[in-house]
């Protein structure tokens, strides 16, 4: 599912939780709507969005956690998640909830 249609956006922390930020050059993560409780929803009404930090960009211990990823693309339409320096998972996989588990590749997010 493409990620502008999982409203998604990127986010830059701040002191209260994070705001969305217009560039992925300002950008500290990636926020999106949940494609797997999106599908069983039929749209946004009660699902819950995704937040995925950076590479570096915040604190390890900073909630969520313990992910972080590395970006690579220009911008939303073609952003995909890859292993980075050091080499780290590029998977998303959610520990609680609805347990989804993805990719994002070339602006989508696709079910693993």
């Amino acid at each position: 599912m493409r990620l502008h249609n999982l409203e998604a956006h990127f986010v830059a922390r701040t002191d209260k939780g994070h705001r969305w930020v217009g560039a992925m050059a300002e950008a500290q993560g990636l926020w999106f709507l949940c494609p797997k409780c999106f599908i069983t929803n039929g749209g946004k009404i009660g699902t819950h969005g995704v937040l995925c930090w950076f590479v570096g960009h915040v604190p390890d211990d900073l909630h969520p956690g313990p992910g972080r990823w590395t970006p690579a693309g220009s911008g939303l339409e073609d952003l995909s998640f890859v292993p980075g320096k050091p080499p780290r998972s590029h998977s998303v996989l959610l520990t609680s909830g609805c347990a989804w588990h993805g990719y994002i590749q070339d602006g989508a997010a696709v079910e693993a």
